[in-house]
């Protein structure tokens, strides 16, 4: 095994962070974006979330909004870790690239090379199919008695190699024949790190990303101590669906986050997450050859954006028409994490509330996306939604709503968008009515819409002011 370069990337990258930075991000950009976020909580609801972005010129601004307990009560704070889930994977991914470029593997290496034979594990899979979910696997946590094990030792530590022997059926499909997200997938990679490094998985990870680049708040508490402090999760407990602090129990639960293991256990700050994301997508840690391979994708149906590489998904349709590579994380906790090349910015979005999945959160990337690609330095004395007084009636609507606002005196074009809840855009108004000093528009939506959470917002200039959660 070459050793030579083994750190190489992950040190440069830790070089690249550590230079000094010149500019802090701009008061205003900083107000816009915590309003984005309390904004984007309401529509959600969620108990809290929290969020970082890592601009261009590698400052990066975080921000957190919410509940994390109530007893002691507590608020959330930019400090405070979430589990990401799959967004490890993008973790585990890098470590087998930088393996790679390193020369102690193949991506087109068959598990029989480094694995000894596993019941129901075809030995001619090859670690791309692995890594890119075409590998025709079950599913170990889709077992059906997977969870009832899990519940009967919580406190039970469960190594990959236990939980393939155990929960391994046969495989639905055929390697190479067709894309299903699956798991053990990355459960097989975290053994072939093992295998190779010599080094538990968690151990290589840290060695390699976390403590060269200065990345102190991920880890995997059922193996590692964490280094942060944790948002408690709200989680429904006693089944009267009302969610709980149920952060005792989930901490508690090393049985769930050792058996996630490789493939979605790993905890971490919105920042940390950024920072992660960015040094990753955008090719610090591993040749640009081999990311190339790795944002080469197939068909993924049912994927965030619907297209899948090594490790990561790509997602072309749901931030404003920009290419974005990442990935998102369900596990209790939910996380939602991209890279976008055209401003070489990355993105994060946690949240403690099991009710808001990572499929909520792109709209809350998106927004944020919006108001950063919007902001324009010189609107720093832009009209606030205090100053607007905006009003939005009726709630809940039919097939009209009225917008209404006091400009004073700006020439700011005020315009309003009504979108559903997965953030499809409805209807688009130009608020530009005037009647003494109040500038107000009708909106009519095209046709009777279904029942449900809508949401409408409020732009100066094309800059987020205010959003407003709507029933039809």
């Amino acid at each position: 095994m070459k050793t030579t370069n083994k750190y190489y990337y992950s040190l440069l990258a830790c070089l690249l962070l550590s230079i000094p930075l010149k500019a802090q991000v701009p008061a205003a950009l900083d107000n816009l974006l915590r309003h984005t976020l309390d904004s984007m909580r309401m529509v959600t609801r969620a108990k809290s979330l929290s969020a970082a972005i890592q601009f261009a010129d590698g400052q990066t601004w975080s921000y957190a909004k919410g509940i994390s307990s109530v007893a002691p009560p507590a608020d959330v704070t930019p400090a405070d870790a979430y589990l990401i889930g799959s967004v490890t994977k993008t973790i585990t991914s890098a470590c087998i690239l930088q393996l790679a470029g390193e020369g102690a593997l193949n991506l087109d290496d068959s598990l029989h090379r480094w694995l000894d034979t596993i019941p129901y594990v075809n030995p001619n899979i090859t670690i791309r199919q692995l890594l890119q979910h075409t590998s025709g696997l079950f599913d170990v946590l889709a077992h059906p008695h997977h969870q009832d094990s899990m519940l009967a030792d919580i406190t039970r530590v469960w190594t990959a190699q236990e939980l393939v022997a155990r929960f391994m059926l046969p495989p639905p499909a055929q390697p190479g024949a067709t894309w299903a997200y699956c798991n053990t997938n990355y459960f097989l990679l975290g053994m072939i790190i093992e295998k190779i490094t010599g080094n538990p998985f968690y151990t290589e990870l840290r060695n390699r990303f976390f403590g060269p680049m200065g990345f102190n708040s991920f880890a995997i508490p059922a193996f590692e101590p964490l280094n942060a402090p944790v948002a408690h999760l709200w989680l429904d407990i006693t089944g009267d669906n009302i969610t709980d602090d149920a952060h005792n129990f989930y901490m508690s639960y090393k049985a769930l986050n050792s058996s996630a293991g490789a493939a979605g256990g790993y905890f971490a700050t919105a920042a940390d997450c950024s920072r992660w994301m960015r040094s990753y997508m955008r090719g610090d840690l591993v040749s640009p050859a081999l990311m190339a391979q790795a944002r080469t994708t197939v068909n993924a149906p049912g994927s965030q954006g619907g297209l899948y590489g090594l490790g990561l998904m790509k997602n072309l349709s749901d931030f404003l028409g920009l290419e974005a590579y990442g990935h998102g994380g369900d596990l209790a906790y939910h996380a939602s994490s991209w890279y976008f090349p055209a401003k070489d910015a990355s993105i994060s979005v946690l949240t403690n509330d099991n009710n808001v999945n990572s499929w909520a959160l792109i709209p809350v990337v998106r927004e944020l996306l919006r108001s950063y690609s919007n902001f324009d330095p010189t609107t720093i004395n832009a009209p606030t939604a205090a100053d607007l007084r905006i009003r939005v009636y009726p709630n809940p609507f039919d097939q009209y709503l009225r917008i209404s606002l006091q400009p004073g005196n700006t020439a700011t074009r005020f315009e309003a968008t009504l979108c559903d809840l997965p953030g499809r855009t409805i209807a688009r108004k130009a608020i530009d009515q005037r009647s003494a000093n109040r500038l107000s528009a009708t909106l009519e939506t095209p046709g009777i819409l279904p029942p449900g959470l809508y949401w409408l917002t409020i732009r100066a200039d094309g800059r987020t002011v205010q959003t407003f959660k709507l029933l039809r």
